[in-house]
């Protein structure tokens, strides 16, 4: 009797967990459906930066200063919630295959990245990163703070500037947002554009504002990759609970058959005069 109790109390827990997990996956599907609407219009965001320096370095070959870095400040976007599997592994695994200058500083961005690479023995600056849409204004601005204090003590470095992340599509990339390719991303505009400002400096303020829209980009789409993992974490989880209380319900039902079967026949027993001297 008491077993397939226990089982049904035990079948109730998981019904109750399985509650919770279904209202966080609603939850992560409206973000991840918030999360896209937003990326798409930052890509847009970036890209049409990226005209405009294109253009403007194309029209003006003076205004695009020729530095090479002497090096390079990584920063590494990971997870800063849980169930998403392998995610920040692919990051950190990732960062051992880079090449380019000498790798500088490195930020880590995500709680549970950072966890990662302190154990990996990996040296690391690290910020909490986004949990959800609104909190990634802060993270970015931690980020540009991190870089220039990076690079405070050589100028030249802050031009080497590369993200690895995931995309929208959860692989991961790794993007050099500084300097900015020498290759134009879109055609040349015919007519040269006409300059309130020296170009020198038009060209250095379009590059901050591409710096800031760049990561911007890149955290959204690396934050949409972590609901939409956790999205199919949840499902596959779902999966096996209702799997797993079926099997618990079946378990119970011949428990409590085998419980009635067993009090019917010390009923039974108990009506024999054998059974009621015992």
């Amino acid at each position: 009797m008491a077993q397939w109790r226990e089982l049904g109390r035990h079948i109730q827990a998981l019904g109750d967990i399985g509650t919770i997990l279904s209202a966080m996956r609603s939850l992560a599907f409206i973000e991840a459906r918030r999360i896209a609407e937003g990326a798409q219009r930052q890509q847009e965001t970036v890209a049409a930066i990226r005209v405009a320096i294109d253009n403007l370095a194309d029209h003006y070959p003076r205004s695009r200063p020729r530095i090479m870095p002497a090096r390079d400040v990584r920063v590494l976007i990971g997870s800063e919630r849980g169930l998403c599997g392998d995610f920040d592994e692919r990051i950190a695994s990732r960062l051992g295959t880079l090449q380019g200058p000498e790798p500088g500083a490195r930020i880590a961005v995500g709680s549970r990245l950072a966890l990662l690479l302190g154990e990996g023995g990996v040296a690391h600056q690290a910020i909490a990163g986004a949990a959800v849409n609104e909190d990634i204004p802060g993270v970015m601005s931690q980020i540009v703070a991190l870089v220039q204090a990076a690079t405070q003590h050589d100028h030249d470095a802050i031009s080497g500037l590369v993200v690895i992340h995931h995309d929208e599509h959860g692989d991961v990339q790794h993007t050099r947002i500084l300097p900015v390719p020498m290759e134009p991303a879109c055609p040349c505009w015919l007519a040269k554009p006409l300059l309130q400002l020296p170009p020198r400096e038009l060209y250095g303020m379009l590059i901050e504002h591409y710096v800031f829209a760049s990561l911007n980009a890149l955290l959204l789409a690396s934050l949409l990759a972590e609901n939409r993992r956790r999205l199919n974490q949840m499902n596959v989880a779902l999966d096996q609970l209702h799997d797993r209380i079926d099997a618990l319900d079946r378990h119970r039902r011949r428990a409590r058959q085998e419980a009635i079967t067993e009090e019917i026949e010390i009923v039974l027993l108990g009506q024999r005069p054998g059974g009621l001297a015992g």
